[in-house]
């Protein structure tokens, strides 16, 4: 069955006065993003060994830790969804899995460029580059499989599906403890960093952080209204037909 669009108002209706209520964090996020890109470049001091590719490090390492909420939140709703069987669960699962992918898809962008200076190599196959390229490609699956099936097994398989790749997220952060690595650093090694990089580095993750919640919030309410769309047009193609 499909979302009741006359229904659930008592459950959705707040949320969605709530959500109407957060254009002041689109602008917060804009000057976030504009003085995270002041204190990499203007603030941050150069790395001696890599010089101005360390800059990378702030964009990859903030994507990667925004990457885990943003699939953590698919992980919960979907859990949500098989315990309650709430279809808007579901919606707000998809919203999320879609904004980690797309900070996914930037850790795998921004990773091989850094790894080509730093490491004079664009990809070598480690546990981490392979366990966060397996990430993606579940979470992929996970799109295509929404796109192959309706309403209540998509919500099923695809909230089944959401649980199992996220088990793949504590592998990628434990995976330089778990295998040997020659490239990254081991999980819990000491790392000599300048304080202007680590405070520019917090800031930047904040920002990213508080990127995810807007982009969330907008892609719920994109996929909540596509939803509805859909529903409306087979209605009228079953009572066309």
């Amino acid at each position: 069955m499909g979302i009741d669009i006359t229904t659930d108002v008592s459950t959705t209706g707040k949320i969605d006065q709530w959500l109407d209520k957060t254009h002041i964090l689109y602008g917060i996020a804009a000057i976030l993003i504009f003085l995270s890109i002041y204190l990499i470049f203007g603030y941050a001091e150069m790395e001696r060994t890599m010089l101005e590719v360390q800059k990378i490090f702030f964009f990859h390492v903030s994507a990667a830790m925004t990457l885990y909420i943003a699939f953590g939140v698919n992980f919960l709703f979907s859990l949500l969804y098989l315990i309650k069987r709430k279809p808007d669960y579901d919606l707000r699962a998809a919203a999320a899995a879609e904004i980690g992918l797309v900070f996914c898809t930037i850790v795998l962008l921004s990773g091989p460029i850094w790894a080509k200076y730093a490491w004079n190599t664009w990809w070598n196959w480690e546990a981490r580059l392979t366990s966060t390229l397996v990430l993606w490609l579940m979470y992929i699956s996970y799109f295509i499989l929404r796109s192959a099936l309706l309403d209540d097994k998509r919500r099923t398989f695809s909230a089944v599906l959401g649980i199992i790749a996220f088990l793949d997220v504590p592998i990628v952060h434990f995976a330089t403890k778990l295998w040997e690595e020659k490239a990254h650093p081991k999980r819990g090694a000491k790392v000599d960093v300048e304080p202007t990089i680590l405070h520019t580095w917090i800031f930047v993750l904040i920002a990213f952080i508080i990127l995810l919640s807007i982009l969330f919030i907008l892609q719920y309410k994109i996929t909540k209204t596509n939803e509805r769309y859909e529903i409306i047009h087979r209605k009228h193609l079953e009572g066309a037909s």
